[in-house]
């Protein structure tokens, strides 16, 4: 630092900043490279409950009905929850808000300029599903292994509908809507 209290680049106040634009030294390379590294899933805990994920094959089709009984009669299996579950309860669709908030950020507008369409985030959905690998059902047991045995007996129906899966052909006219 230089007596006027500028950084090496002139700039004011740079100085007290010391670490920007240095190299930092990283802690966690050796454990991790010498397998001593620990994950979640290195740490169990008595009582502790396992969740499996069920998700759509489809981009884009009608949820006709999730059956989970035999899953929910499987050994270690403590519960089943499905989109309609969801709504049963009153749980709301997930709170995001993609619109950029500071000066710096790039405005998005919608078309001629008007809002953007978020569209909602359900945590599960009970009528529709809109890529493929979205969650439609969670299947909770006692040990991992139950909960991936139970999740892959949860029979979903689902009626397919058109989809598009490029950018270009989403704007052609007569494309499948999403939403």
């Amino acid at each position: 630092m230089n007596d006027t209290g500028k950084g090496a680049s002139g700039i004011p106040g740079l100085a007290s900043l010391g670490a920007i634009g240095q190299p930092l030294r990283r802690k966690e390379d050796q454990r991790l490279l010498t397998g001593k590294g620990r994950f979640t899933d290195d740490f169990a805990f008595p009582g502790e409950a396992h969740a499996a994920i069920v998700r759509s094959p489809y981009p884009h089709a009608d949820i006709l009905g999730i059956d989970s009984a035999t899953a929910r009669a499987m050994p270690g299996v403590l519960g089943v929850y499905t989109g309609a579950d969801c709504l049963a309860d009153g749980l709301r669709p997930i709170p995001h808000d993609p619109v950029p908030k500071t000066r710096y950020d790039m405005k998005l507008t919608g078309p001629g300029g008007g809002p953007i369409f978020a569209g909602p985030h359900p945590l599960l959905p009970a009528e529709r599903v809109r890529h493929v690998g979205q969650a439609v059902a969670m299947v909770v047991a006692e040990t991992r292994a139950q909960a991936l045995d139970a999740a892959e007996a949860v029979a979903v129906g689902y009626r397919e509908l058109p989809w598009v899966s490029h950018s270009e052909a989403a704007l052609a006219p007569g494309a499948p809507v999403l939403w």
